[in-house]
């Protein structure tokens, strides 16, 4: 499971808006949080916001953990990149055979927009699904020091 910490920014009936700050470590491998390099050539991603059932009973300014499912970042990234890649190349190699370099053109086009509806479809559906992300209240643990 991968973890990040977030603030609850708005409440409302059973959803929350969590918000998780720009630079939030991916996997936790990096010693910094600065070598991630998060946005566009190293530049520094702006915060993100998600919106997800409020199980816990989180209040506005509550700080919790968002918490990732093993494999969603793999699935989502895999069938983001490669199922469209494929129905265009897909899409290519058949308006090739049939049509030539117009219907290469017209397949590969055709292909790419059969993925991203696809895709779309997909995070439709999946959008309030519980198994991808869940809250967690966040806790300290606090150590009093003995006095000597």
């Amino acid at each position: 499971m991968s973890q990040c910490d977030a603030v609850v920014v708005e409440a409302s009936g059973n959803e929350v808006l969590v918000e998780v700050a720009g630079r939030a470590p991916a996997c936790g491998s990096c010693q910094t949080q600065d070598a991630c390099q998060t946005g566009l050539l190293g530049l520094s991603a702006g915060p993100r916001r998600y919106r997800l059932d409020n199980v816990i009973g989180a209040r506005v300014g509550d700080r919790v953990s968002l918490v990732v499912a093993d494999g969603t970042l793999w699935s989502a990234s895999l069938a983001s990149y490669g199922l469209p890649v494929l129905l265009a190349i897909a899409g290519a190699a058949i308006g090739q055979s049939s049509a030539g370099d117009p219907g290469a053109v017209a397949g590969t086009l055709a292909g790419l927009g059969c993925g991203l509806v696809l895709l779309r479809r997909k995070e439709v559906r999946v959008r309030h699904d519980a198994n991808l992300f869940s809250l967690q209240v966040q806790t300290k643990e606090v150590r009093f020091k003995e006095k000597s």
